[in-house]
């Protein structure tokens, strides 16, 4: 896997054998919140677990660059998620997409997660630069529906549990070095959409900068 850091002083490419993808479910900080979005599920037939935060391990072939994806089906979107990149033992701070299967995720959230292609942006910061106001670190979302675009999500980081103690949690379970960790998602603004396209971005406002991602989706009609 390679990927630039970008950082106050410039910008240089690093490469790694990505060895787990982790994807987080139900990791908000606010219960509320968090129980929102189970409700969102819910509403859709999905069966949520009663223990937050889940650990959803996936084959790191889905996680992907390409500004499109192929997709079985109607009903899939997007997630904007911050991603922990875990490289020696240091912390990288991007943005990338939980694309999900929303019929799949009915009978199977697991699966739903790894049926999906998991886009992710090319750039990612230091945490060590951010660290001092990750917590105000926005998360926004967007997508085009019917050649329309609508504001899907807004949320920053802190709306979710505290990146040390999701690292604390998945170390729990599995070796989290070497690895590339979706942390969960933001509550939507109206509901599920199935767009044709997909935008989110990480908004750090103190050092006036953004990591941006944007990706269509192609969708393969079902037989």
């Amino acid at each position: 896997m390679k990927f630039n850091v970008v950082t106050k002083n410039g910008t240089r490419q690093e490469e790694m054998e990505l060895k787990s993808l982790l994807v987080v479910g139900f990791a908000g900080k606010d219960i509320e919140k968090t129980m929102e979005h189970i409700r969102e599920l819910e509403a859709e037939g999905v069966k949520c677990p009663r223990k937050v935060p889940v650990l959803y391990q996936c084959d790191p072939q889905i996680v992907t660059e390409k500004d499109e994806i192929e997709v079985i089906g109607h009903k899939t979107s997007g997630e904007v998620e911050y991603l922990i990149l875990v490289k020696d033992g240091k912390y990288y701070i991007g943005v990338g997409s939980d694309h999900t299967d929303r019929d799949l995720e009915v009978i199977s959230i697991h699966k739903s997660k790894q049926v999906c292609l998991k886009p992710y942006a090319y750039d990612f910061w230091e945490y060590d630069e951010i660290k001092d106001h990750f917590d105000d670190i926005k998360l926004v979302s967007s997508q085009v529906v019917d050649g329309k675009t609508v504001e899907y999500q807004s949320g920053v980081t802190s709306d979710l549990l505290p990146m040390q103690h999701i690292i604390d949690e998945l170390k729990k379970e599995v070796d989290v070095d070497n690895s590339l960790i979706y942390t969960g998602t933001v509550p939507l603004k109206d509901g599920f959409k199935f767009g044709e396209a997909f935008s989110c971005k990480l908004v750090d406002e103190k050092l006036n900068r953004e990591i941006c991602l944007s990706y269509k989706v192609k969708v393969i009609e079902e037989h």
